[in-house]
């Protein structure tokens, strides 16, 4: 699971936990692997609600923002997502809302039901806390309903992507995004906005937007920009948001605004690696490490858009050297546990991901780390179909181990793994097997027309026409 929020100017983006390996060890490097299971109400549980909505899941989450409470920017996102849960269970409200809160979650609470359009049960919330002495909402200051509410500013879209958590409902991201529609395709604006969209968690200096349109501006700019953030990350996150806005680009792909949400798509993301490993003594000499396979497949999905084959692929100049130093930080992480976790298929799998990918980035020694992990994590899935593939397409794409590749890649696709007949298409090819490489790249491209490029490959092959520009292995 995973969480989006924001804050009144710069958002952040939260822990991924949808998995996790343990290790237990009696000495600094580990030597036993397990799952870890939580059962704790979190910030992650609202994130996702809309997969497993309920309304004994408001009343949890309910109890859980109250002890947040004190944090002022959960407060936009709370009652968005409460007034969305309101409106999705209007006969169940009673039970949704737990006795004890306190003063200040009682009057979100009211405020949320003011927008689902439960204005008497809003005025009884209020009054109750009138008798109690509290601090007021002035519900006069509020709309009748949710939907009313205009997307302005990072308060607002707050609220919005709360409401989107709690109903799954592409209609309020959609707000967002028209907003920052209508500031990105100002002349200029886009630009900066991306410029400025990149640089959150990054610390870095905002004396040139300054200095370019002023104090006032910039400052509203670097709010406004939160929205393409923002969108940018639950993209990534929510396939429904997914759609919505591959929608809106698609019938816009013209103006500034579409052409900021391609390019921040293309960024190479920023991560918090204290978050791959989390080491615990749980008696003196011994350790539990918990790998969170959430995050790092979090990371290796972005690693694998840019540098998942040759040559790497990167926007933005320094997106390449962030990339590369997250891969050699994770590898000094994880290879020294490689060994204790030799016996888990997830982790081995990924471990050869990784360094697949710091393979193409030239990272020295990746090559024989890559072949290491394959080969372990062959011996303990062999017949497991993504095993065979990422094997052999990691063997299909170097010079001189092309050949060893095939059979991965042909009990892969005896397995129905598609985009095996690419990786084969293009081994053969290489080959020198023509026949079986178009045999394979038709069938590939058949199964996934808008593959364009393969298309193209295919063309140059039936034309002995095909080159591929080849990741050599170092001498």
């Amino acid at each position: 699971m995973q969480f989006i929020t924001l804050t009144k100017a710069i958002p952040l983006a939260m822990l991924l936990i949808a998995g996790a390996a343990v290790i237990d060890s009696s000495n600094p490097i580990v030597s036993t692997a397990r799952a870890a299971e939580t059962t704790s109400v979190s910030d992650a549980d609202m994130t996702y609600f809309y997969k497993n909505p309920s309304p004994e899941g408001v009343a949890r989450l309910m109890a859980y923002f109250d002890g947040i409470s004190d944090k002022p920017d959960a407060h936009p996102p709370t009652i968005g997502f409460l007034a969305a849960a309101f409106q999705r269970y209007p006969s169940d409200i009673d039970k949704m809302i737990p006795e004890g809160l306190s003063p200040r979650m009682l009057g979100e609470v009211a405020i949320a039901l003011q927008l689902a359009g439960q204005g008497a049960r809003a005025q009884s919330i209020v009054d109750h806390l009138r008798e109690s002495g509290a601090a007021l909402p002035d519900l006069r200051r509020i709309p009748l309903i949710l939907d009313a509410v205009t997307a302005t500013g990072p308060s607002e879209f707050d609220m919005f992507w709360g409401a989107s958590f709690a109903s799954g409902d592409p209609r309020y991201s959609l707000k967002i995004l028209d907003h920052f529609a209508a500031i990105a395709n100002v002349d200029g604006n886009a630009e900066d906005m991306v410029t400025i969209a990149r640089s959150y968690g990054t610390g870095a200096d905002m004396g040139w937007l300054v200095k370019k349109r002023g104090a006032d501006e910039a400052r509203n700019l670097i709010e406004q920009s939160t929205a393409l953030w923002a969108i940018n990350s639950n993209v990534r996150q929510h396939e429904f948001i997914r759609v919505a806005v591959g929608k809106y680009v698609a019938q816009h792909f013209e103006e500034p605004a579409s052409k900021a949400l391609v390019a921040l798509a293309k960024e190479y993301g920023h991560y918090d690696l204290k978050k791959v490993t989390s080491p615990t003594e749980t008696a003196p000499g011994k350790y539990l490490v918990t790998v969170n396979i959430g995050y790092l497949s979090q990371i290796l999905y972005d690693l694998q858009r840019h540098a998942g084959t040759f040559p790497p692929h990167f926007e933005f100049p320094d997106d390449r050297q962030r990339a590369e130093g997250d891969v050699s930080a994770i590898s000094g992480m994880l290879d020294p546990l490689s060994q204790d976790f030799s016996h888990s298929p997830p982790l081995q799998l990924r471990l050869g991901l990784l360094h697949a990918i710091g393979f193409n980035l030239d990272i020295p020694g990746s090559y024989e780390k890559a072949v290491a992990a394959f080969s372990t994590l062959m011996k303990l899935t062999p017949d497991d179909p993504q095993a065979n593939y990422q094997y052999g397409a990691f063997l299909a794409a170097s010079t001189g181990k092309r050949v060893e590749g095939i059979p991965f890649l042909e009990k892969a696709k005896s397995l129905g793994v598609v985009n095996a007949d690419y990786w084969l298409g293009m081994s053969y090819a290489v080959a020198g097997e023509k026949a079986k490489a178009v045999e394979n790249l038709e069938s590939y491209t058949k199964a996934v027309p808008s593959d364009q490029y393969a298309a193209r490959i295919l063309d140059a092959v039936r034309n002995d026409r095909f080159n591929v520009e080849e990741k050599k292995l170092s001498p």
